[in-house]
């Protein structure tokens, strides 16, 4: 049981040609799923659209262990930049590719933009194209910004990568830390002001869901 404990901490390593990226612009989408092995195959499909355009962004996909929206899929880009995103290969052609391949099998229930916070953060194994199998991911709220973001200033936490909420959300914030296992994430102490969990959830990576680009995908 520690071996698999300590495999589960390990970074899930992507080939070399996947180099990292220097943005910190992060977006994901979140889905609940009506049929998983259909849906798999499908988001398989689109994928395969993302490669065949040359799409420069990396893809991660995690499915939801614990939490509220346990058993749901989410998706994401992380280490871009807004131009990056919005230079993306034919939006329009790539939201009709997933509605026809995926769409059908899951619904979305979430759609968020985030920004890296280097300051406060410790590792950032997603902007290096290094995914975790597990993380614990915290979505907090502060209505003091000032005085919250010094509290984590001040005591920063070990592992911990932070993200600031973009799309005129301010005083939103996404925590991500490491974890061993699906199991329910710890409860969180934070000071500095009223916070507020709004989500705490356990994720795991879902290789054959993800494409990094000039890798082919998981088999």
């Amino acid at each position: 049981m520690l071996v698999r404990l300590l495999l589960a901490c390990l970074p899930i390593v992507v080939p070399a040609v996947a180099a990292a990226q220097s943005g910190g612009t992060a977006h994901l989408y979140a889905y609940t799923v009506k049929d998983r092995a259909a849906f798999e195959a499908g988001y398989r499909q689109h994928l395969r659209w993302h490669a065949a355009h040359a799409d420069k962004l990396a893809w991660f996909a995690w499915y939801v262990t614990n939490g509220d929206r346990a058993g749901a899929f989410v998706d994401g880009t992380f280490g871009t930049t807004p131009d990056g995103l919005a230079g993306r290969p034919d939006p329009k052609g790539d939201g009709a590719d997933f509605r026809a391949n995926a769409g059908p099998y899951v619904s979305a229930i979430g759609d968020e933009g985030w920004e890296l916070w280097r300051e406060a953060s410790r590792a950032t194994p997603l902007e290096q194209r290094r995914p975790r199998a597990y993380l614990h991911v915290y979505a907090i709220a502060a209505d003091e910004i000032a005085t919250f973001e010094a509290g984590i200033a001040a005591r920063p936490l070990r592992g911990a990568t932070w993200y600031r909420g973009l799309d005129g959300a301010p005083g939103r914030y996404l925590l991500m830390l490491p974890a061993s296992s699906p199991g329910a994430p710890p409860a969180l102490s934070l000071s500095g002001g009223s916070v507020r969990t709004l989500r705490a959830e356990t994720w795991h990576y879902a290789p054959r869901l993800a494409l990094m680009p000039g890798v082919p995908l998981a088999r």
